[in-house]
Parts: C-alpha cells; structure tokens; sequence
C-alpha cells in the first residue's frame, strides 16, 4: 500500500529548541534502559526522530501491552459501527461458549460489562490464567469486588475484547483494523505483525509495530478520532478513553501507574496526559492541550527503568514546549540531524582470547533443552511467547553445529538456521529463519570467556530481548547454558540447561 510520509518541521517551529532535543535524546541514553526509537510530532508534524543502530525506522517492535491501545481502538470502532455497546454484559457475549464449558456463572460476574473490561474493573480475585483455555479461565476466575469498582490490571481481560471483536464482526483484529485503521492513518499491514492465540485469535499482548505506526496511531487519539477529516472514532469514545475512568492510588506500578486509568492506557502524572504503555517502556504519550504526542521503543530495567523514561521525557522535552514557534537555529537544527544520525547501541565485550578451534564440529543434544529464540518471560514464568510461535518452524533442536573462524563465530542449527557472530563486540543487523514469521531481525556478538568456555550473545531487534548462551566444553560433553534476559532487578534472567555430545566428523 501506499503510506504518506508524514510531514516534517524543526523542533523551534513545534515550540522546543534543537538544544533542548539534543538534551533530551542524551538524557533517554539513561543507566536504566538500552534506547531502540524515539519520535515526537506537534501539530501533526515530527520534529524529532532517532534509532540506535542497528534498529531502524522500518524494523517492527514488540510492544508488548501497548498493542492493548490498538484492541481498544478496534472495540471503538466497533462500537461506532454499531456492533456492540460497552454496557453490554460479558456473560451475554459469551453464553454460548458459557454453556458449552458449563461453567457456573455467579452473580457478581454476571455484571461485568465490556466497558468494566476496558477499564480493568472486571472485579476479579487474581489475574486469569491466560494459558491453555483463557476464555474459560476467564470465566472461571472468582470475583472480589463489585465490577467498576476496584483497578486490577488484567490482561486476560484484553485478550477478551479481541475475542469479542472476532464474535461481533467474523474478524481477527488485525484485519478488522485494516481497511478500517491502518489503510487510513498509513500503518502498513504487511509488515505490521499481530501474533496469534493457539485458538486462533490475535493475541491483545502480540503486537509487533514500527515506531513510527505507534506515533500515528497516538496522533489518532490526539486529533479527537479524526484522519484527513475523516472521523475513524467518534470524539466521545476518544474524550473518554483520555479521562480517568478509575482511580487507582494503590497500583503496584510507580509513580505514573498510580495516576488513574481510562481505556486501555493509563493517565500520567502530568495533568491532561496520557499514554499508551507497554512493559519494559514502550510508549505512546499523548498531550490533547499541547496537540503533542511521542513514541518509545526501549529496553528499560524493570520496575524504575521504565519510570525513568517518563520522568525523563517530562523534565526534557513535555515541560519545555512553548506554545509559540522559537525562532530559527540553523546550526542547532544541523547539529540535532547529526546526533539522531549517529545515535547507536553500544558494543558489546570483544574477545580477547585465542580462537579455540576444538570447538568446531557438531554436537547433539543428549538432554535438557536449547532454545535461543526470543521470548518474553516475566518474574517466576516461563516463556510466554513459545504459544505464539508457528507450529511448522518450532521444531526442538537436537543437533547443531559450531564454526569458529577468523571472521565469525558461525552457529547452525538442525532447523536450517544459523547466527553468525562478530568477535569483535560489532552490532550488524541480520536475519534468521525463526518460530516467529517476520521476527528474526538480530545481531550477535561472540567471545571465549574461557579457553573452554564459549558466549554467543544474540540481541534480538524485533525488541529489547536478548539471548546469552553460554557452550562450555568438557572432557566428555559439552554443557550448553541458555539465559534469557527478562529486564527485572528481581528475577534477569530464564535459564535453560542441557548437554550435547560430539558427533563423529
């Protein structure tokens, strides 16, 4: 399809200074987070935009619950299609798949809404389960509080509303949303990825987006639900989505989880802003009065990481915006391009022993699990994603083989994949075939940090998730160590353990 560029203007002509930007952009590089894009518009133009290579503009990121904001932009439209109300009961949605699970419906549950869903108000005891039959676990679930009464989040409660809008209109999320969002405000949907429940159903956490496609649909919600003139949500639903529509000062979340929530994003600490909010920081910050809006792709730290961000963007840039142009700095403005040009990951560890070739060879895997794929994995879980993966490429991996050259470490897989690794601590962009059809964007860095021990560090940039794999070689076998970074002070990393055994040559 063909997408408009979105027009363009200098920082001083939205009201900030180059300075100020280039301030703000080094203050993002925070001891808290690894920065992957950053975009902010006014007045519907962008006056500021960077990558840290080797992300780029084009590359789709997880946004892990920011992807809630695009199911809650599908129930909008559905509500202004007619399709369905938000006062409608849960229990009358679902009654057929009620019945058909036999599940026992108490009275308090019989008054959840879909607007008690929207606003995570559903009044449940703990989070639903989301594995296996989440619909029944939904149900399932026993209740605490008077529905609209009390914040708990709960995402099971999202996946729901995707449920919902696969019921009322025969579509999948994603494309119910094409023609009817993305064909509208220029989100391409060939490279947009939407991850699927093993029922089927698009998953309300399994959004993958450029930056940019975050930016516009924050611009969406900033322009009162109108396009090019076109009114895609009624005002109303926007006005109201963008209110509190439930205090939650007792929220687990920091500062800024603490400051209400209205559908499906939250309200922030500045009065009159509101974001759309994915784990470890992914962004959409809309200001209705200021007609500003930005997006965030990072990898922040849980639990401040993310906290830092938002606290950075607001002494930065939110609280710097004059309402009137500044006047031109031409040098500024040159000197701003450069920095958002040259902005990049930083290395990781070259290596720095000899090349141990003994390495080079085939392994089998006799027990225990390998498994470098990206993955999201919360404190005390296992990987959630491994649900979503494509059934006909998620094959276990029982033999791979090792190629350490002068050039790279190369590291293949009985799947047909393989990495390829610099030694020198370099980040290139490059693809494999993966679990994930249009996620295998990584880059890879290697190093012995023993003459018997191997890391192969792969960072994958469809997000901030990166996969450490430690080969350690003994006299008998090789242990091979699998970690998983989660971004969490408490709980870094998932671990995988397992042996392999040469293979003859």
């Amino acid at each position: 399809m063909h997408i408009n560029e979105l027009p363009r203007c200098t920082p001083e002509e939205a009201g900030i200074s180059s300075r100020q930007v280039m301030d703000c952009i080094q203050a993002l590089n925070h001891d808290l987070t690894t920065m992957n894009g950053f975009m902010a518009a006014r007045h519907g133009k962008v006056f500021a935009e960077c990558w840290w290579a080797p992300y780029n503009a084009e590359l789709v990121h997880c946004n892990h619950s920011f992807g809630k904001s695009y199911t809650a932009t599908a129930i909008g439209i559905a509500l202004k299609e007619g399709r369905l109300s938000l006062d409608e009961k849960m229990t009358d949605v679902f009654a057929d798949e009620i019945a058909q699970r036999t599940i026992a419906i108490p009275e308090m549950m019989k008054r959840i809404t879909v607007r008690h869903v929207m606003t995570m108000t559903n009044g449940m005891a703990h989070h639903p389960s989301m594995s296996g039959d989440w619909i029944e676990n939904y149900f399932r679930t026993p209740m605490a509080h008077e529905p609209g009464t009390h914040f708990a989040y709960n995402s099971s409660g999202s996946c729901m509303l995707g449920a919902i809008i696969l019921k009322r209109t025969g579509q999948n999320m994603k494309n119910y949303l094409t023609v009817r969002l993305f064909n509208k405000i220029g989100i391409d949907p060939e490279h947009f990825v939407w991850l699927k429940f093993p029922n089927n159903i698009d998953a309300a956490p399994g959004t993958f987006a450029r930056t940019e496609d975050n930016l516009r649909l924050a611009m969406l919600y900033v322009n009162g639900g109108s396009w090019n003139g076109e009114q895609i949500l009624d005002q109303q639903f926007v006005h109201s989505a963008l209110s509190v529509q439930i205090e939650n000062p007792y929220a687990p979340e920091q500062k800024d989880g603490r400051c209400g929530y209205g559908y499906q994003l939250w309200a922030c600490s500045i009065p009159g802003v509101f974001r759309f909010d994915g784990g470890q920081g992914q962004y959409g910050i809309i200001w209705p009065e200021k007609d500003l809006v930005l997006a965030i792709h990072e990898g922040a730290m849980a639990p401040l990481g993310p906290q830092k961000t938002l606290d950075t963007l607001y002494d930065h840039l939110l609280l710097r915006m004059q309402n009137e142009q500044l006047e031109p700095a031409h040098d500024d403005y040159n000197a701003l391009l450069q920095m958002e040009s040259s902005q990049k990951l930083q290395p990781d560890e070259p290596n720095t022993l000899s090349l141990n070739r003994t390495f080079n060879g085939s392994y089998q895997i006799s027990s225990g699990d390998f498994d470098p794929w990206l993955s999201v994995a919360p404190p005390g879980s296992g990987d959630l994603f491994t649900a979503f993966r494509n059934s006909s490429r998620d094959v276990r991996i029982s033999i791979f083989e090792l190629d350490v050259s002068d050039e790279a470490l190369t590291v293949t897989l009985d799947t047909g994949a393989n990495f390829r690794a610099s030694w020198d601590g370099s980040l290139t962009r490059r693809n494999i075939v993966s679990p994930f059809p249009a996620l295998g964007a990584y880059a890879a860095t290697a190093r012995f940090i023993h003459d018997n021990t191997l890391e192969l560090h792969i960072h994958w940039l469809n997000g901030w998730f990166e996969t450490l794999i430690c080969f350690e070689l003994g006299a008998d076998n090789m242990r091979v160590t699998t970690k998983k970074l989660r971004l969490n002070v408490d709980d870094n990393f998932l671990v995988y353990s397992a042996t392999a055994e040469a293979m003859p040559a």
